[in-house]
């Protein structure tokens, strides 16, 4: 590989000019529109939760939810957990047998 080659190749991408490529921006109407439309859904779901007259009850039932899908997860996740770690420990067994059998026949 002719390394004067590759610095002069080097020198000549250092000398080209950069070409800036064009972004296209949103309107400042669609942007408007979306913290609009962001604004409304905040304000909704405040109302929702701070009802006066359903309020603590639904404030209740969203945190027994989001309660029971931790619960969910946190079990998902310990299956998953033990599966893996079960397949990494039959890994190694399976390693190790290869390793004795290869050593005892003198491989």
């Amino acid at each position: 590989m002719d390394t004067s080659r590759i610095s002069r190749k080097a020198d000549d991408l250092k000398q080209r000019a950069v070409v800036a490529l064009p972004i296209k921006r949103r309107p400042m109407w669609r942007t408007a529109m979306m913290w609009f439309a962001g604004g409304i859904a905040i304000a909704t779901a405040l109302g929702f939760f701070f009802d006066a007259n359903r309020g603590a009850a639904r404030r209740r039932m969203a945190v027994d939810q989001a309660m029971a899908k931790g619960r969910d997860v946190s079990g998902w996740s310990g299956r998953k957990t033990r599966h893996l770690r079960n397949k990494a420990v039959g890994t190694v067994a399976e390693v190790r047998s290869k390793r004795s059998r290869d050593v005892a026949s003198g491989g």
